[in-house]
């Protein structure tokens, strides 16, 4: 294969999902991604890629080809990290997709103390979670355990969510709640259960913007027990209901785990969660 470098094109298309995106990723023009991705086609003998209504998904055939590609990525990151590392303080940047709940609820509180004890680091949080935000991300956190993928899956702790409700919130089965796409996982079915099975009537992307939605409306709704504890009013909607605890995994490509970079973070992030832990075992 004379033309390597169409493979980064390969990557990004799968990475985004789309021409575009992948442009933009690589900082070119949608015209030269779909010129590369044809030759690296005609090279192989077969699509790359299927359109689909939800954008471009990679044909089965090279699933193991880009496996082998974000491996070698991984392992060069690695090696250059560890290579900072022998130079001097590790520097570098790190992108965690985490729910945004989390983030500012666990991670943000402890995260002023860990960069100025690391100085080099450059960290982006995106709120990508779930299996599929490997590509975009070094690390992730996911309410649902990886069952495929060569994967580092490391338990870090339980997350409570609850209905919570104002004294003042109608108790006419009116909520609010997570986006229809949430409503096959438990902290939903859970929130369910508790308003007699109805759906909510506003929905929103993240637990965080529930938060905000519950306190602008004065309706019950889907709340992690940390943020009700930082507002006095707010209540369990029934007080014989008792959190839902979801567990936790901090997740990453096995590729990637003599990087000395990765590893701090990680490491960091399992102690942000036993020092949460700690901090808020008697709450619910």
């Amino acid at each position: 294969m004379k033309n390597w470098d169409d493979l980064r094109y390969l990557v990004a298309v799968h990475k985004t999902g789309s021409m575009s995106a992948a442009a933009r990723l690589l900082e070119t023009n949608p015209a030269t991604v779909s010129r590369r991705l044809a030759r690296l086609s005609e090279t192989l003998g077969f699509d790359l890629f299927l359109k689909t209504p939800q954008g471009w998904t990679a044909n089965s055939a090279i699933d193991d080809l880009i496996d082998s590609i974000t491996g070698f990525e991984n392992e060069i990151e690695s090696y250059l990290n560890a290579r900072e590392t022998r130079v001097d303080s590790l520097i570098g940047k790190i992108n965690i997709g985490c729910p945004p709940s989390i983030a500012a609820y666990v991670l943000f509180p402890g995260l002023k103390d860990f960069l100025a004890c690391n100085p080099g680091l450059e960290i982006t949080f995106t709120g990508q979670f779930y299996q599929e935000a490997l590509g975009d991300n070094d690390l992730f956190v996911s309410t649902l355990r990886p069952q495929q993928g060569r994967l580092i899956v490391r338990f870090v702790g339980k997350y409570a969510t609850n209905v919570y409700a104002y004294p003042d919130s109608p108790r006419d089965g009116h909520w609010v709640g997570l986006h229809a796409r949430h409503d096959r996982f438990p902290p939903a079915q859970h929130a369910r259960a508790v308003l007699g099975g109805r759906d909510p009537i506003i929905r929103v992307e993240t637990m965080y913007e529930v938060v905000n939605t519950v306190q602008a409306t004065r309706l019950p709704g889907l709340v992690p027990s940390i943020a009700a504890t930082s507002d006095p009013e707010l209540q369990p909607y029934d007080p014989d209901s008792p959190p839902f605890l979801t567990p936790l995994y901090l997740c990453f490509h096995e590729t990637r785990r003599k990087d000395p970079l990765l590893q701090l973070v990680a490491d960091w992030i399992a102690d942000r969660f036993t020092t949460f832990t700690e901090a808020n075992s008697d709450r619910g």
